[in-house]
C-alpha cells in the first residue's frame, strides 16, 4: 500500500516536471517566435526605409536629368536662335553687297553713258540739274514756311487753351466767393470778398478779351497781302481780270490745303 502510494506520488512528480518542461520549451518556442517576428519586423522596417530612400534619391536623380535635359534644351534653342540670327545678318549682308555691287555698277553704265552722250545732252542734263537744285531749295523753303505756320498755329491752340483754364479757374474763384459773401455777416469780410469778386471779375474781363482777339492773332495779319499780291503771268496785262477762285473753307495754317 505504502509502495503504491508513493508510486502515485512519483507519477505525479513526474507529470508535473514533465509539465513544467512541456510549458518550458512551448514558452521558449514562443519567445523565439517573437523574437523572429521582432527581427523580421525590424528587416523589413529597414527594407522599407531603404527603399523609400531609394525612392527618394531616384526622384531627385529624375529631376535633376529633366533640369538638365530643360538646360540643354534652351541651349539648344538659343543656339538655334543665334544661329538663325547670324545667318540672317550674313544673308542681309550679302543681299547689301550685291546691291551695292549692282548700284556701283549701274552708276558706272550711267558714267559711261553719260561720257559718251554729246555737249547738247550734257548741257540739258546740267540744266536739269540745275532745276533739281532750284525745286529742291524750293522744297525747303516751303517747308520752312510750312513749318513756321504749323509752329504758331500750335502755340495759338496753347494760348486759347491756357486762357481757357485760366477762365475757368477764374469763374470757379468767384463763384466760391459769391458763396462766401452770400453766407457771411461780417461787415469786414463782406469788403474784402466784394474787393476779392471785382478782382476776379476784372481778370474775367481780361481773359475773354484776350480770348476774342486770339483768333486775329492765330491767323496773323501779315500773310494774306503778300498771297494776294501776285505777280501777273507773262501776256497778261496788270489790270486784266483774273478768273474767279473757288472759296476756300481751309484752317488757317493748314498744309494740306490746296487753295492756300
Amino acid at each position: 500500500m505504502a509502495e503504491r502510494q508513493e508510486t502515485s506520488v512519483m507519477v505525479s512528480i513526474q507529470e508535473i516536471l514533465q509539465d513544467a518542461q512541456s510549458r518550458e520549451a512551448q514558452e521558449k518556442v514562443e519567445a523565439e517566435q517573437r523574437a523572429r517576428e521582432a527581427e523580421q519586423r525590424r528587416l523589413e522596417d529597414i527594407r522599407r526605409k531603404q527603399e523609400e530612400e531609394a525612392a527618394r534619391l531616384r526622384m531627385q536623380e529624375e529631376e535633376r536629368e529633366r533640369r538638365a535635359f530643360e538646360e540643354q534644351r534652351r541651349q539648344a534653342e538659343l543656339q538655334a536662335m543665334q544661329e538663325a540670327t547670324i545667318q540672317r545678318a550674313r544673308a542681309e549682308a550679302e543681299s547689301q553687297a550685291r546691291l551695292a555691287e549692282m548700284t556701283s555698277r549701274q552708276d558706272h553704265e550711267r558714267q559711261l553713258r553719260a561720257l559718251s552722250q554729246d555737249k547738247h545732252k550734257r548741257r540739258v542734263q546740267m540744266i536739269a540739274v540745275a532745276l533739281g537744285v532750284f525745286f529742291f531749295v524750293g522744297a525747303i523753303g516751303a517747308g520752312v514756311v510750312i513749318k513756321n505756320v504749323m509752329d504758331q498755329k500750335n502755340a495759338a491752340e496753347a494760348r486759347a487753351n491756357q486762357l481757357e483754364a485760366e477762365k475757368q479757374e477764374v469763374e470757379q474763384q468767384t463763384a466760391r466767393v459769391k458763396a462766401e459773401l452770400e453766407q457771411t455777416k461780417d461787415p469786414e469780410k463782406i469788403a474784402a470778398l466784394q474787393a476779392q469778386l471785382e478782382a476776379e471779375q476784372k481778370k474775367l474781363e481780361m481773359i475773354k478779351t484776350q480770348q476774342a482777339t486770339q483768333p486775329e492773332k492765330r491767323l496773323g495779319g501779315g500773310g494774306g497781302g503778300a498771297l494776294g499780291a501776285a505777280t501777273p503771268p507773262p501776256g497778261r496785262k496788270a489790270g486784266a481780270e483774273k478768273p474767279a477762285k473757288p472759296a476756300c473753307n481751309c484752317t488757317p495754317g493748314d498744309p494740306l490745303c490746296s487753295c492756300l
